[in-house]
């Protein structure tokens, strides 16, 4: 009897191991929370000033070494050259450290090109009486983790030039 008791306690064993391995590759743990958030939150439409002003993404929650990219919702109505309407814009990446923090700042093209809708000279160089900047108002900024899918957002506020 004593030699079925231990058997038994073994099989019981075995069979709550197996349940809880089981359980935990059908319930994975939840990811962390995916974070992103902008400095500064409020940004002038003013041309040149914008270029020295530095937008910069900070994230938490994405996986470690994951590239983040940053896009900005174009809303109804604002049209860019090459975006389909419904399409949102990159404006920044970034990859996360092995804590899972990443770090972008929108690099001068993305200022030109998306803040501007600058038109360039067949030099290559930008063509500053086709500034077309786009309009004030608070925009969505979406960031997603290129190998997670995990996703996050926050909105950053572009404001019309201050008259001095």
């Amino acid at each position: 009897m004593n030699a079925f008791k231990k058997i038994m306690t073994l099989l019981i064993l075995f069979i709550s191991l197996f349940s809880l391995v089981s359980c935990s590759a059908l319930f994975p743990p939840p990811k962390p929370k995916s974070t992103v958030a902008v400095t500064p939150e409020k940004v002038e439409l003013k041309f040149p000033d914008i270029m020295r002003v530095p937008i910069v993404f900070t994230g938490t929650g994405w996986r470690p070494n994951e590239m983040v990219v940053v896009d900005m919702v174009l809303p109804p109505g604002v049209e860019m050259k090459g975006v389909k309407p419904g399409e949102d814009v990159g404006i920044a990446f970034g990859q996360a450290d092995e804590a899972g923090n990443f770090k972008a700042e929108v690099p001068p093209t993305a200022k030109l090109n998306t803040l501007f809708r600058v038109g360039w000279t067949p030099i290559l160089a930008p063509d500053p009486k086709t500034l077309n900047p786009i309009p004030p108002g608070v925009y969505t900024i979406k960031a997603s983790g290129a190998d997670s899918g995990a996703v996050a957002t926050t909105t950053l506020e572009f404001l019309a030039p201050i008259k001095k």
